[in-house]
């Protein structure tokens, strides 16, 4: 089983803390939303989001939706799990037909947060899942794409792929324990940092 996990996923809902900001009130009131069931998006609340903790590797979920893409186009057999920013897991069907459009990807995804699944019919095509990332990665072979890790060729198969999915910056210190207590392998495929849609791109290249 192989299993493809986008660890520290750029993606959230609006933090309590930034929703009475003007430029998040303004896209509310645009949007006929609550400000805190919006996704957090950079490009539409860059200055309230100037005091946020972990700021350069927040409000990007354009990373995800791309990465997503990708991975649920391959014709491949393998699971598909996103963990967020704030540890929250993720479970995606194989199945699933994402919106190519990023508005409407972001509308779904508002939907997601809402309700924690969504179905067509009877059948679940993602979910929000009380799983914790040390659970997902539990009992298989774990390699981590990072920079700096170890440059060798991996053909990846019954194992967990973690590749980041944020716009700058290393893994969270709490991330990089858990990767240590399953005893995750680093490996790196340049001597310079590489976006996550071409790190994907790479892994899937090697299934």
């Amino acid at each position: 089983m192989l299993r493809l996990v986008f660890v520290e996923s750029s993606l959230e809902t609006v933090p309590k803390s930034i929703a009475n900001h003007p430029a998040v009130l303004n896209d509310a009131r645009r949007r006929k939303k609550k400000p805190t069931e919006m996704i957090l998006d950079d490009a539409k609340h860059h200055s309230a989001m100037k005091k946020l903790d972990r700021r350069e590797k927040r409000g990007r979920p354009d990373i995800i939706h791309q990465c997503l893409l990708l991975a649920l186009d391959s014709p491949f057999d393998f699971e598909v799990y996103v963990h967020t920013i704030n540890d929250v897991v993720i479970w995606i069907n194989r199945i699933t037909r994402l919106p190519r459009n990023y508005n409407r990807f972001i509308g779904l995804m508002e939907d997601l947060f809402k309700k924690r699944v969504v179905k067509s019919g009877e059948t679940k095509l993602i979910e929000v899942t009380d799983l914790s990332l040390k659970e997902v990665l539990r009992g298989l072979d774990v390699y981590v794409m990072r920079e700096g890790g170890e440059k060798r060729e991996v053909k990846f198969e019954d194992c967990a792929v973690c590749i980041g999915a944020f716009p700058h910056g290393d893994f969270e210190d709490e991330t990089l324990k858990i990767f240590e207590e399953v005893g995750a392998e680093f490996v790196s495929i340049s001597d310079r940092p590489l976006t996550a849609l071409y790190t994907t791109c790479w892994v899937l290249s090697r299934i």
